[in-house]
């Protein structure tokens, strides 16, 4: 049995070596090791020869610092920033774009789009446990050509752990608490993996645990500013080998997510009500796959489904929200080829049906769609692997707008063993949401003052994106940087439609009507301090505008800076981390509010006891930066100090 690398429905047999901790993708010193990555073409290849720009959060990484979600491993990565979601939550934004315009991927599969469809939503971010990810891939610009709608401002693809041809088990815990009340954290998770019959059949299973404690707003200790949370999860694969380069994997996973937080109703001081508000959030995936390496084509295809189940509580008699259940259903299959020694042709073809049971659909309380969906994707050597073009077109016909066409081309030249050019333009779309489109969605909106309903006249956004590059590898400092600027159309946007500015009466619905135009540069250094010392960092410059009114656009800060400082000596191991984010702005109410920039500083450190146990522990947020000091206009809150420690034992 080989370990086989689980791309977008596409499994590649290859080795995977790993570079060491942090999102610089190789190794700095003497003996290169480069990463192989697989979202940017649906196929192996080595990092430096991706046709797009790309980070990788390593396993290493990952296990250094306490990492609660997929927002926590990746808020460090170039381009990457948050926004508020609401509710104690925080959301991805890559490049600028909307959480909405990333697609999240496990293992190559669709992560149903709660944010979509479900008010505040995160619960993407927080399904599968750290213990069960081998590296989280981040494409950064549009992959529409490859995957679809979602995916017109970047992909966060989730790579879990393989099954192997030898058994490895592993557990970890970890428990952790900030300053002042409230906020406690445990975690504890299992995986475990390999053969039950030599070169035939194998299997990799994990679960984990995880409690968070509320913790208390710092200006009002009734109110929360980080929720409770409480999170079980488990899943396993059962991989086949029938034959030698034939391969079938079940796989399922399921996780149940509970949130907590302490509100109150909005409304005059003496009328208001301090309630608990719950969320009992269930998701569930099942995913059947075939992969097989014939002499002439490469084959694979699959079928799964993945569901959502969303139902709320609140106390003191008020009323929830109604239940909520989003279901994906996918059929796909990929053919690869090659020609002429020159051509590695990918050509496929999915169809997904999305299914949405709502109370605010208030005739039937469901609507379904279908989209059908045909691409190909030839990546050719001009000179051998030095110069190559990655083409790739993909056309989505959905059911309730038509058909959308998404094209790409990008240009990988290695001008010489140290010196790496790039860059291309690609097109992207977002498809409207169920709602959106819906004649029978109504709901109320803004605490109750206004009412929103459906539009089914929405036309898809798009964007269009240019992007140039290079990367510099040199024995000891490895350099990058790229420009980008990506165009906007028909952004969805709600517009009041009657009664507007009467609480209680307005009404509002879905339009196209907003533009905006990003421009930016993401750099990158690293360096092998020597004396086992190394050094990374990466800065994003970020000029997000509406190009109707020219102004910024709302909680895009413009400078992004993270730097990281790590030791390793033997058994010992340690790192420094600092992260600034710079100053944006956000809309309230119709009003443009300043946020200031503020600085977080992390350190953490490592000792081998032994080959199977390795303990660690560290500080986040060492300065206790409390955002409600900066600006009483965030709406949002950073963990306070943080005190964690924790273990690992292999066995």
């Amino acid at each position: 049995m080989i370990m086989w690398e689980r791309a977008r429905g596409a499994v590649v047999g290859t080795a995977i070596v790993l570079a060491g901790p942090g999102v610089v993708a190789a190794e700095l010193g003497s003996e290169r090791v480069d990463e192989i990555v697989v979202t940017a073409t649906s196929s192996a290849l080595r990092l430096r020869d991706a046709p797009a720009s790309m980070s990788v959060i390593s396993r290493e990484a990952l296990r250094e610092r306490p990492v609660r979600d997929i927002l926590d491993a990746v808020r460090e990565v170039p381009g990457v920033t948050l926004s508020s979601a609401a509710f104690t939550r925080k959301r991805i934004n890559i490049r600028g774009m909307d959480s909405t315009h990333t697609l999240f991927l496990v293992d190559g599969r669709r992560v149903s789009a709660s944010a979509d469809l479900i008010a505040h939503s995160d619960f993407e971010l927080g399904w599968i446990p750290t213990e069960a990810i081998e590296r989280i891939e981040v494409v950064r610009g549009p992959m529409s050509a490859l995957y679809g709608s979602e995916a017109l401002g970047g992909v966060v693809n989730v790579i879990t752990r393989p099954v192997t041809d030898e058994w490895d088990s592993s557990a970890s815990f970890s428990y952790g608490e900030p300053a002042g009340s409230g906020g406690e954290e445990y975690q504890a998770g299992l995986t475990a993996g390999g053969p039950l019959v030599a070169d035939r059949l194998g299997l990799r299973f994990f679960v984990d645990r995880t409690d968070r404690s509320s913790t208390p707003a710092a200006d009002d200790p009734a109110l929360s500013a980080i929720e409770a949370r409480r999170a079980t999860s488990a899943g396993g694969t059962l991989s086949w080998t029938p034959s030698s380069g034939q391969r079938v994997d079940f796989s399922y996973q399921r996780a149940e997510d509970v949130r907590r937080r302490n509100a109150r109703t909005p409304g005059p001081p003496q009328a208001a009500v301090e309630y608990e508000f719950r969320d009992d959030v269930t998701r569930e995936q099942i995913d059947v796959r075939y992969s097989g390496e014939f002499e002439l084509f490469s084959l694979d295809g699959g079928a799964y489904r993945a569901r959502l189940d969303r139902k709320n509580r609140r106390s003191e008699g008020l009323t929830p929200s109604l239940p909520q259940k989003l279901t994906d259903d996918v059929v796909d299959a990929t053919i690869g080829m090659e020609f002429a020694d020159r051509h590695h042709v990918l050509a496929g073809g999915e169809w997904r049906r999305e299914t949405l049971n709502d109370g605010t659909l208030v005739e039937t309380g469901s609507e379904r769609v279908q989209v059908r969906s045909l691409f190909v994707q030839d990546r050719i050597r001009i000179v051998g692997d030095d110069l190559t073009l990655t083409l790739g077109i993909r056309l989505d016909d959905h059911q309730r707008f038509g058909s959308e066409l998404s094209p790409r081309a990008y240009v990988v030249w290695h001008a010489n063993p140290v010196l790496t050019l790039r860059g291309g333009y690609g097109e992207g779309f977002k498809a409207p949401t169920l709602k959106q489109l819906s004649t029978q969605f109504s709901t109320f909106g803004g605490g109750g003052f206004f009412e929103i309903t459906g539009n089914p006249d929405l036309q898809p956004e798009t964007s269009r994106t240019f992007e140039l590059g290079f990367l510099a590898e040199l024995e000891r400092v490895r350099l990058e940087a790229t420009a980008f600027e990506n165009r906007m159309r028909d952004l969805v946007q709600t517009f009041c439609i009657d009664n507007c500015g009467i609480r209680g009466q307005e009404r509002r619905t879905y339009v196209n009507v907003a533009e905006a135009r990003i421009r930016g540069i993401e750099t990158g250094i690293g360096f092998d301090l020597g004396r086992n010392f190394d050094f990374s960092a990466n800065y994003t410059y970020l000029d997000a505008r509406d190009r109707s009114t020219k102004a910024r656009l709302a909680e895009r800060p413009q400078h992004s800076f993270n730097a990281r400082l790590g030791w390793q000596n033997g058994r010992w191991s340690a790192h420094t981390r600092m992260q600034r984010i710079g100053s944006q702005t956000r809309l309230a109410q119709g009003q443009r509010l300043d946020l200031p920039n503020y600085i977080l500083w992390h350190a953490g450190a490592a000792f081998d006891l032994n080959e199977q146990f390795t303990l660690r522990a560290g500080v986040e947020n060492i300065t206790n930066e409390r955002l409600a000091d900066r600006s009483d206009a965030f709406d949002f809150e950073e963990r306070a100090r943080f005190v964690h420690v924790g273990g690992e034992f292999r066995f």
